[in-house]
C-alpha cells in the first residue's frame, strides 16, 4: 500500500513537472516571439524608417516662423505720411489646455478688456468641437498687447490659465483720414501662416506702385516654444525681412485739404451725383491735389457699406462730353494751322441750320451777333464755333484734338485709366457737316477730366503739353509742343476775357488775372444719346494768368439748384484759387503784365 502511494505520488510529480516544462516552453516561445517582434519593430523604426522618423521628429520639434516686412509708406511732396503700416496682434489660445473656462475667461478679460461672458462661451463652444485654436482677440495694438503678454510670460507655468499664442498682423493706417482716398487706394489683409501675413493692394497708388511698396517677408527656423516663439539657442536659419520702399507723391496735403473742403461746400449746396476737383502744375505736370465725391474713410471703410461708387476716381474713370470747355482747344488748333485768323468774323444769329438740324445760341432772344475767335471763347458761342468747325473739316478737327492728347491715356500712376474717344473721320459716312459743327463746340466727343485739364495746361505753358503724374521726381515724362507759343498766349488772353467779361465772372478775384472757361453740357451716354434734364457743370481755370502757377478744374455731375458751369463750378474754383494765392503768397497781378506777354489778336491778321 505504501509502495503504491509512493508510485502514485511519483507519477503525479512527473506529470506536474511535464506540464510545467510545457508551460515554460510555451512561455519561452512566446517571449522569444515577442522579443523577435520587438527587435523587428526596432529594426524597422531605427533602420528602415530612420530617415522618416527623424524627419517626423524634426517637424514636431522645429518650426518655420515668418518675419513680416513693413509695407512702404506713401508720402506727400513734403514727406508727410499719407499711408503707413503698423503691426497689430491676433491673440489665440488652445482650448484643450483650459480646465476651468470661467476662471480662464476672467483672467483673459481682465487683461484685454473683453466681456467675460462672451469669452467663456467661445471657450466652451471650441472645447465642444475639440478645436486646437481659438482666436480670442483680433487687431490688438502693440501698446495694449505687449503688457498683457509680459504679464503672461511672468506667470509660472502651472498657474497659466491656457496656452496663449500671438499672430502678428500688418495693417495700413492713413493719418489724414479720407484725404485723397481714391488716389491712395486700399489694401486688404492676406493671411498666410507659412509665408506670413501681407497687405494685398486693391486700388489706387497702392496697386500701381505695389512693386516699390511691397516688401518681402523673411523667416527663421528653429525649435518652437509654447506661444509660438523660436527658442534662440535652437535657431538654425534666419532670413531677415526686406521692408518696402516709401514712395513720394506730388500731392500737397495743405492744398489737398483746401480742395476737399471747397468740394464739400459744392456738394452741400448743389447735391450732385458726383464731383471732382484737381490742381495741376502746368509746367511740371505734377498733380498737387485731386479730390472726388462721394468719398469714404480708408481707415474704417465708412462710406463703402452700400456701394463701391466712392472708390471711383472720376478724374480718370469718367467719360463725358466737355461741351464749351472744348471750344478753346478747337479754336487754338484752327489758329495754329492758319485755318482762321484772329480778325476773322462769324455771324451768330437766332438760327443756324445744318442738314435740317438747328444749332441754337441765343442770348435774351437774340444771337451774339458778329463774333471774332476771341469773342467766341468769351461768350461761349455755339453758332460761331460750328462755323469754325465747318471751315476746319472733320479730318483737321480730329487731328487737332489728337494733338492735345485727349484721345489717349495720360499714363498717370493710377490703375484702370479710361481713354477719351470720338469716331474717327474715316468711319463717318453720313452727316459729316453736322459732326464737324458739333465737334467744334464739344459734342460727339468724350474725354476724361484729367486729360482735359492737362490740355488746358498747354495754354499756361507756352504751348507745351507735359504728362500729368503723381510720382514725385519722375524723369521719364512725355512732353510735346502742341501749339506755337504765340497761339497759346492768344488763347490765354481770350480765357482771361471769358472770366472778366464773359460766362466765368464768378471766378474773378480782385487784383488778379484769372483765365478760365465754363462748361455746361447736357449729359450724354455713349451710344444712347442725351439725357433730358441732366447736365455736367464744369470750370477750368488758370491762375494767375500773367504768371501761371496752377490749372484748377472743378466738375459736378448732375448738380441741383442750378446746373450752369458758371454758377456751380466757378465759385468752387474761386475758393480754391483764393487759398492757392494765400498759400503761395502770390503777389497781385500787374495789369500791364498780361498785355505785354500776350500777342494782340490783331497782330496776326
Amino acid at each position: 500500500m505504501r509502495h503504491r502511494r509512493a508510485a502514485v505520488r511519483i507519477a503525479t510529480e512527473a506529470r506536474i513537472r511535464e506540464q510545467e516544462q510545457k508551460r515554460l516552453l510555451c512561455a519561452s516561445g512566446l517571449l522569444t516571439l515577442g522579443g523577435m517582434l520587438i527587435i523587428g519593430r526596432l529594426f524597422s523604426l531605427q533602420v528602415l524608417q530612420a530617415d522618416q522618423m527623424r524627419e517626423a521628429a524634426r517637424i514636431r520639434r522645429e518650426r518655420t516662423r515668418p518675419l513680416l516686412a513693413r509695407r512702404g509708406a506713401i508720402l506727400d511732396r513734403w514727406g508727410r505720411p499719407l499711408a503707413q503700416t503698423d503691426f497689430y496682434y491676433h491673440l489665440a489660445i488652445d482650448p484643450r489646455s483650459v480646465r476651468d473656462p470661467t476662471a480662464v475667461a476672467r483672467w483673459l478679460a481682465s487683461g484685454l478688456g473683453l466681456p467675460v461672458g462672451r469669452l467663456e462661451a467661445m471657450i466652451q463652444e471650441a472645447q465642444t468641437r475639440n478645436a486646437r485654436y481659438l482666436r480670442i482677440a483680433a487687431f490688438i495694438p502693440q501698446h495694449r498687447a505687449e503688457p498683457f503678454l509680459q504679464k503672461y510670460r511672468k506667470t509660472p507655468l502651472h498657474q497659466r490659465p491656457a496656452l496663449l499664442m500671438k499672430e502678428v498682423i500688418p495693417a495700413r493706417e492713413l493719418p489724414e483720414g479720407r484725404l485723397a482716398a481714391q488716389v491712395i487706394g486700399l489694401t486688404a489683409l492676406e493671411e498666410d501662416r507659412e509665408q506670413g501675413n501681407m497687405l494685398k493692394p486693391l486700388c489706387g497708388v497702392e496697386l500701381t506702385l505695389n512693386r516699390q511698396l511691397q516688401g518681402v517677408n523673411g523667416r527663421e527656423e528653429g525649435e518652437i516654444a509654447p506661444g509660438g516663439l523660436i527658442i534662440p539657442e535652437t535657431l538654425e536659419v534666419r532670413v531677415p525681412p526686406v521692408d518696402g520702399q516709401s514712395v513720394r507723391l506730388t500731392l500737397d496735403v495743405a492744398i489737398q485739404e483746401a480742395v476737399e473742403q471747397a468740394l464739400d461746400e459744392l456738394v452741400q449746396r448743389h447735391k450732385p451725383k458726383g464731383a471732382l476737383a484737381l490742381v495741376l502744375d502746368p509746367h511740371t505736370g505734377e498733380i498737387l491735389a485731386l479730390a472726388n465725391r462721394p468719398t469714404f474713410d480708408p481707415n474704417t471703410r465708412k462710406g463703402l457699406e452700400r456701394s463701391m461708387e466712392p472708390l471711383r476716381n472720376r478724374a480718370i474713370t469718367f467719360l463725358y462730353e466737355p461741351g464749351s470747355t472744348l471750344k478753346p482747344i478747337t479754336i487754338a488748333a484752327a489758329l495754329d494751322r492758319g485755318i482762321i485768323r484772329p480778325t476773322d468774323r462769324f455771324a451768330c444769329k437766332n438760327n443756324f441750320v445744318i442738314n435740317k438740324k438747328r444749332i441754337g445760341c441765343v442770348v435774351h432772344g437774340r444771337g451774339h451777333g458778329v463774333q471774332t475767335p476771341e469773342a467766341v471763347i468769351k461768350n461761349s458761342c455755339n453758332v460761331a464755333s460750328a462755323q469754325i468747325g465747318l471751315r476746319m473739316g472733320l479730318a483737321r478737327l480730329y487731328d487737332g484734338i489728337q494733338r492735345f492728347h485727349l484721345l489717349e491715356p495720360t499714363g498717370i500712376e493710377l490703375p484702370a485709366e479710361w481713354t477719351g474717344w470720338t469716331d474717327p473721320p474715316d468711319r463717318i459716312r453720313y452727316g459729316r457737316a453736322l459732326r464737324e459743327a458739333n465737334l467744334a463746340f464739344g459734342q460727339g466727343i468724350f474725354v476724361t477730366p484729367l486729360a482735359l485739364a492737362a490740355a488746358y495746361a498747354v495754354f499756361a505753358n507756352e504751348g507745351r503739353w507735359v504728362q500729368p503724374h503723381l510720382l514725385y521726381g519722375r524723369s521719364d515724362l512725355r512732353t510735346t509742343q502742341v501749339l506755337h507759343p504765340e497761339t497759346a498766349r492768344l488763347i490765354l488772353h481770350a480765357l482771361v476775357r471769358a472770366v472778366e467779361e464773359g460766362t466765368g465772372t464768378r471766378a474773378r478775384l480782385p487784383g488778379y488775372w484769372i483765365a478760365g472757361k465754363t462748361g455746361t453740357a447736357q449729359k450724354a451716354i455713349p451710344k444712347h444719346g442725351y439725357v433730358r434734364g441732366k447736365y455736367i457743370a464744369s470750370f477750368i481755370g488758370i491762375l494767375p494768368a500773367d504768371n501761371p502757377r496752377a490749372v484748377v478744374m472743378v466738375l459736378a455731375d448732375e448738380p441741383q439748384n442750378g446746373y450752369y458751369g458758371g454758377e456751380v463750378a466757378a465759385p468752387t474754383f474761386r475758393r480754391i484759387a483764393q487759398f492757392l494765392i494765400w498759400y503761395w503768397k502770390i503777389p497781385a497781378s500787374n495789369r500791364s503784365n498780361l498785355s505785354d506777354k500776350a500777342i494782340r489778336w490783331g497782330n496776326r491778321a
